[in-house]
């Protein structure tokens, strides 16, 4: 019999410790792996593919819910959530039938959940599961997620060697990871920047200066105090009047190059 491959996501260490030793006890789970945050769940729910996930709610930046959100849903596991009290989380599992332990839960209690989500993963009635966790994300979009407005996600530094080619953008309770070379352009808009990829935009609360900072210099170039274009989708410049130029980006965009910022994208491409 094979056993049920479980992961632990929870970001305070005591209770992500105590179910990882309650796991390792059980003679039909093993344990795939441990996460302290919600981007890591992300990562190793996707990487490693486990049966059965043991899932923190309260998480900073990235809670639970976002988690799930965030995962392909052919490919979501059976879920145990683990919360604190919270009276939306706890209507909504009992709406939705879906199995949770309330902090501070006793051994009995742990086990009995995991002996009923180990009895649903044997039984093959994954697809009810998948229907009910869809259900209660649905309910999660409408009712509990009040984002407005998309965020960016700094890499926590417990991951090791995090990649600087890539932006981590919260938006509508989902995770997206944008790789850097995707992005064509980004475009001041009053308090906001818009991120332009090529099928959309992303609306982040974040100043053309932070920014600057956070992209590579050697890719990245500011060309007007309302727009840093990617160097790579450069396709034309044409001369405008009095040392200004318009850049023309292989998407169709037309910017102007203001004279302030042309030493900028000299350094990268040449006297022009």
């Amino acid at each position: 019999m094979n056993l049920i491959r479980t992961l632990v996501i929870d970001d305070e260490p005591e209770a992500r410790e105590g179910v990882k030793q309650l796991v390792e006890k059980s003679s039909d789970n093993v344990l795939s792996g441990v996460c302290k945050n919600g981007l890591e769940a992300i990562q190793k729910i996707n990487s490693l593919r486990p049966d059965l996930i043991f899932l923190d709610i309260q998480m900073p930046e990235i809670n639970g819910f976002d988690v799930l959100n965030s995962i392909d849903p052919h490919a979501l596991p059976s879920v145990i959530f683990i919360t604190a009290y919270d009276q939306y989380a706890l209507k909504a599992f009992e709406l939705h039938a879906v199995d949770y332990l309330l902090k501070p839960f006793t051994d009995q209690r742990f086990y009995s959940a995991l002996g009923h989500a180990n009895q649903q993963i044997r039984s093959r009635s994954i697809g009810d599961i998948n229907v009910q966790l869809a259900s209660l994300l649905d309910g999660y979009k409408k009712d509990y997620s009040t984002e407005k407005e998309s965020s960016l996600i700094k890499e926590p530094a417990s991951i090791k060697n995090p990649l600087q080619n890539r932006l981590i953008i919260k938006s509508s309770g989902k995770i997206y990871f944008i790789q850097l070379h995707e992005i064509i352009w980004i475009e001041a808009y009053d308090y906001y920047v818009k991120i332009h990829v090529k099928d959309r935009f992303y609306l982040l609360r974040e100043s053309m200066k932070n920014m600057e900072v956070r992209l590579p210099s050697d890719q990245f170039v500011r060309i007007h105090k309302s727009s840093i274009i990617n160097v790579s989708y450069i396709q034309e410049l044409e001369p405008y009047y009095n040392g200004e130029f318009f850049v023309k980006l292989s998407q169709g965009e037309k910017l102007k190059l203001s004279r302030s910022y042309r030493e900028n994208l000299m350094g990268l491409i040449g006297e022009i």
